[in-house]
């Protein structure tokens, strides 16, 4: 047999192994799955607002995931990326009491340290307060939530805007 065979089938041989070896961390790795199903927005003053967002996931892991840190970022329609500051759950419902134009809670805040097993479906609310006007971040191109597990991986749920439709 020539020796490029050898090379080759154990070139083979490696990718093979690379390749399921990624392929079964990727079940071993906490991680949430998702949508964000409701986001309302609230202007604070003339160059802050507050985005809450509503969502539902799934871990489809075979790990439990701890959730870490959550935080909401945007990206607005100068394409400009934003972070918010998360506002905490007592914030939020002081929010809610303050301005009942908002609604009514539909979830609880999703909460640090909150624990979600494998297979698990989830729904919560994230907050958290930009400092852009509420125009420009009803404005949006896209909202991001990131949700953090304890132990360093990290989740996204994106909600792209729809494109404007023309006016007849």
């Amino acid at each position: 047999m020539k020796r490029y065979r050898f090379v080759l089938a154990g070139l083979a041989g490696t990718a093979f192994l690379l390749w399921s070896g990624l392929e079964v961390s990727n079940w071993k790795t906490a991680r949430l799955e998702g949508r964000i199903t409701q986001v309302r927005t609230l202007g604070m003053d003339e160059r802050s607002s507050v985005a809450i967002v509503d969502f539902e996931a799934r871990n489809p892991s075979d790990v439990e995931m701890m959730i870490g840190d959550r935080t909401l970022s945007m990206i607005n329609a100068q394409g400009i990326p934003r972070t918010g500051r998360t506002i905490s759950a007592a914030d939020l419902k002081g929010l809610f009491d303050y301005f009942p134009a908002l609604g009514l809670i539909e979830h609880d805040p999703l909460l640090r340290r909150v624990r979600v097993s494998s297979g698990d479906r989830i729904s919560g609310m994230i907050a958290a307060r930009f400092e852009v006007p509420k125009h420009e971040l009803d404005l949006r191109r896209e909202l991001t939530l990131r949700i953090g597990d304890l132990d360093g991986s990290v989740s996204e749920i994106t909600l792209l805007a729809e494109p404007a439709r023309e006016s007849q």
